[in-house]
């Protein structure tokens, strides 16, 4: 079924200026053509496989792709914004700004089948595709803070394709915690991100 909800653009803040930016120059850069080089082929019978060399390739094979669009770009710029916020009171109100912009979710909608497993708070979330073939999410909570986690969110995955939310990490968002240390809220919050990511991932898994 294909979602008739409007995408809205959100501006975010920007970081302040001595914290580290983000610019797709500068990632477009770290892939430049000059570092996929093909080096020289070695003279037949002259090149012998060390181990090492084996097991490196066994591991680059095995490395997962990195993030090359614009979920890359917008994880990075939402990473820059919350690291450039030094005090973990100051994330959580970034936080709570961001819940106010989440659109407005049905009723209908508040049903078991899109509650998130898992987190402290009631979550829910739904995820269709269109006929672009770009997944589209709509999510709401009822805590403010988690609602702000899932503004974050669907910022960056609704509109991306099934396969680059697939190749998203938890990794990805560790920049983005707003725990207090290792309390039990913080345990909580994180559990928050990763259970409404895991959800988006399954979906766009299934509708592949």
């Amino acid at each position: 079924m294909v979602s008739s909800t409007a995408v809205t653009t959100t501006t975010l803040f920007t970081p302040s200026s001595s914290s580290s930016s983000f610019s797709s120059s500068s990632y477009s850069s770290s892939y430049s053509s000059s570092s996929f080089s093909s080096p020289l082929s070695p003279k037949p019978n002259t090149f012998t496989p060390s181990k090492s060399n084996a097991v490196n390739a066994v591991n680059a094979l095995c490395t997962k792709p990195k993030l090359r669009s614009n979920v890359a770009d917008k994880l990075n710029n939402i990473a820059s914004e919350f690291t450039s916020l030094s005090q973990p009171i100051d994330r959580v109100k970034r936080l709570l700004h961001y819940a106010s912009l989440l659109p407005p979710f049905l009723d209908a909608d508040r049903v078991p089948a899109n509650r998130v497993v898992g987190c402290a708070t009631q979550v829910w979330v739904v995820a269709e595709i269109d006929e672009r073939r770009r997944m589209r999410f709509r999510a709401d909570s009822d805590s403010e803070i988690s609602k702000g986690f899932c503004w974050c969110l669907v910022w960056i995955l609704d509109g991306a394709k099934p396969e680059e939310v697939l190749m998203v990490d938890r990794e990805d968002l560790a920049d983005v915690n707003v725990g207090l240390g290792m309390s039990l809220k913080a345990h909580s919050r994180t559990n928050t991100w990763h259970n409404v990511l895991f959800t988006m991932q399954t979906a766009a898994k299934d509708l592949l």
